[in-house]
């Protein structure tokens, strides 16, 4: 039996507008006014600034070690989202996971086509390296479009040869805009935030003149040998939980590590209720798990070269 709580949360999602309704305009300002909803934590410090054009904030913890850094970037279907809108989430992942957590307000489209988007993300990600962040101290996190950043990210990362981060987070990844996946035929009727013919619209208005098959436009095409360890969580009423399982499959062959997590009777980033929605607040708990406990063999690997260099220094 659904809990209260989440039959009002479905309800609400079911009552929103689609984007052939309400158009991009009125689609991101829903979006932005839905984080009213949430309160600013007083138990985590802000920190607003720019990488060269590009709005960014960090979000610091109180209790952060200084030791992690997560690079978030937010969903809306590369047509809409902010820091404004995802902060909740973002607070709610950093503390979780005792990090700094930078978030940036990437270029969107239609305005800003592909690459845009992505070249915002490799310049945050370089931007962490030249300040002597270790990549092996990074996660690289998103949901839904920003898990597709996320994961088209690293490809980027592997194709420059620059430092591999430690991790990466995905939630609800949206990773094939061609949107092949089962589950948008089998969950249509479950999912009660997305639809197919929505995606393929705004697939389009991301991708412009590049081919929808491009592996840094649906990731889930690319060569995924060399990834960083990935945790990927999907609910199973979603129109995406096949992006999900795809992804794993295909990275597991590839020889990368992978934590692949369906949640039962969840939606699309349901995370993004976390304050009202237990499950919300267990998945993040899992995430704050998995961070910390690779970043933490990260930690003891690095040290222990740290005190082999040290010692022989002395001979």
């Amino acid at each position: 039996m659904k809990s209260k709580i989440l039959s009002i949360i479905l309800k609400y999602l079911r009552s929103k507008p689609l984007l052939k309704e309400s158009g991009i305009n009125k689609y991101r300002s829903l979006l932005e006014k839905s984080a009213k909803i949430f309160k600013i934590d007083k138990h985590v410090n802000f920190k607003k600034f720019y990488i060269n054009s590009i709005a960014c904030q960090w979000i610091i913890p109180h209790d952060f070690t200084g030791s992690q850094t997560i690079l978030y970037l937010h969903g809306g279907g590369f047509i809409a989202g902010s820091i404004n809108s995802h902060k909740d989430l973002a607070t709610r992942i950093a503390k979780e996971s005792k990090a700094q957590l930078l978030i940036i307000n990437y270029r969107l489209a239609p305005e800003h086509k592909f690459p845009a988007g992505l070249n915002d993300a490799i310049t945050a990600y370089e931007w962490l390296l030249n300040k002597k962040i270790p990549s092996e101290k990074i996660t690289i996190a998103g949901d839904s479009a920003g898990a597709n950043l996320a994961l088209s990210l690293v490809l980027s990362i592997k194709e420059k040869k620059i430092p591999m981060a430690k991790n990466m987070v995905l939630l609800s990844p949206w990773v094939d805009l061609e949107c092949k996946s089962n589950s948008y035929d089998l969950n249509k009727k479950k999912d009660p935030m997305l639809n197919k013919k929505s995606l393929c619209a705004t697939a389009e208005f991301y991708a412009g003149q590049e081919n929808l098959s491009n592996v840094l436009v649906s990731p889930i095409n690319g060569n995924l040998q060399g990834l960083c360890p990935m945790l990927i969580q999907a609910g199973d009423c979603e129109i995406l939980q096949d992006d999900a399982v795809r992804l794993a499959n295909i990275a597991e062959k590839a020889g990368v590590k992978v934590e692949l997590e369906i949640w039962e009777n969840m939606f699309h980033v349901w995370h993004y209720f976390s304050r009202y929605l237990p499950q919300g607040r267990k998945a993040i708990k899992k995430i704050g798990q998995f961070i910390q406990t690779n970043c933490h063999k990260a930690d003891l690997i690095f040290n222990s070269q740290l005190t082999s260099q040290q010692n022989m220094k002395k001979y």
